[in-house]
């Protein structure tokens, strides 16, 4: 434990100095007559022994209130200098970038209700990465830019887990028509839709072109993993822009590796167009949306895709005044004590 100002202590000391001396003079010094009314027979009166035992009583209570008041000093000036301990943390900053890309349709809200959740584990241990989420149906959106500040992420996760399983549950008539209902699936919903009448949903390629597009500082940083999570059924119900193969090589050519994870129903030909997408990237491609299905995903995408980047150190300084402010406030009781029964 280090102080940061230690002349405060230096202050008090004197002062608890001062007082000591002060006191050792005063009891040393023959204490004159100042009114009152005197007691004849004194020296008989010193020798009573219950006298006798109130005095050392007397003595012994003054002795204690005397040295409370001394220690009560001494912490009042630990206190005002500040104590404090040096804590050095270690800061792991992982090479990676990751982005959730979800099809936003209604038809895969069981598997990104599932697949939300326990990314927000993820979310929560990472160090240094970049997490971003995209979201798409007619059109993407950018729900979170590639950041570090995990704390907005978890904030968008928890709401897009929300609003899956309300909608998910309202679809399966668990509960019924809400305004929370309705702004929930207008926060996921409102973005993607541009373009619906003309378009169609479900637009897959554009969406997974969308995220590729997010990633920065490729030329500037051609090392670093770059990671798609792309959960969809692959179902297309619209005009694309690019399709789903054309978003793959995009990856491709930019580096980023796509992990896909399709619902448990899903038609061949779709499954095997995303299957081909993904491993084209060089990632896996799951599906299934029981929750340990999708556990086990997110748990390899863990393991074969984290690399240290630099290790940093940070320096912090904690303030630890709690063990001498209790002593200090249990000294004062103390002496409050003392003091009072010095006057019974």
């Amino acid at each position: 434990m280090e102080l940061k100002y230690t002349i405060a202590l230096y202050v008090c000391a004197g002062i608890a100095l001062f007082f000591i001396v002060f006191s050792f003079i005063r009891f040393r010094r023959k204490k004159k007559f100042k009114g009152g009314t005197k007691a004849a027979e004194l020296d008989y009166i010193k020798q009573i022994p219950h006298f006798r035992r109130k005095m050392r009583i007397y003595k012994f209570l003054k002795f204690i209130l005397s040295t409370s008041i001394v220690a009560n000093i001494l912490l009042s000036g630990f206190l005002m200098a500040v104590p404090y301990r040096t804590e050095v943390t270690e800061i792991q900053n992982m090479n990676r970038d990751i982005i959730l890309c979800m099809d936003i349709s209604t038809t895969v809200d069981h598997l990104n209700a599932e697949l939300v959740g326990k990314l927000k584990e993820v979310v929560e241990n990472l160090n240094g990465e970049r997490f971003g989420i995209v979201i798409f149906n007619t059109s993407p959106l950018y729900l979170c830019p590639l950041t570090t500040d995990y704390e907005q992420v978890l904030e968008e996760l928890d709401i897009i887990e929300e609003a899956l399983e309300l909608r998910n549950d309202f679809y399966n008539g668990r509960v019924g028509y809400s305004d929370r209902l309705v702004e929930l699936d207008n926060y996921i919903s409102a973005g993607t839709l541009v373009g619906n009448a003309q378009r169609g949903s479900s637009i897959i390629g554009d969406g997974l072109a969308a995220a590729a597009l997010d990633f920065t500082n490729i030329e500037e940083d051609p090392d670093r993993s770059r990671i798609i999570i792309f959960s969809t059924d692959n179902d297309l119900q619209g005009t694309e822009i690019i399709t789903l193969p054309e978003a793959g090589q995009l990856c491709v050519d930019r580096g980023i590796t796509v992990y896909g994870i399709g619902t448990e129903v899903m038609y061949p030909s779709d499954k095997a167009m995303m299957r081909s997408t993904v491993e084209m990237t060089g990632g896996e491609f799951y599906y299934g949306e029981d929750s340990r299905v999708v556990g086990n995903i997110v748990e390899e995408i863990q393991e074969h895709v984290a690399s240290l980047d630099t290790v940093e150190y940070e320096i912090s300084e904690k303030v630890t005044p709690e063990i001498p402010f209790m002593i200090l406030l249990i000294s004062m009781a103390f002496m409050i004590l003392m003091q009072w029964l010095c006057k019974v």
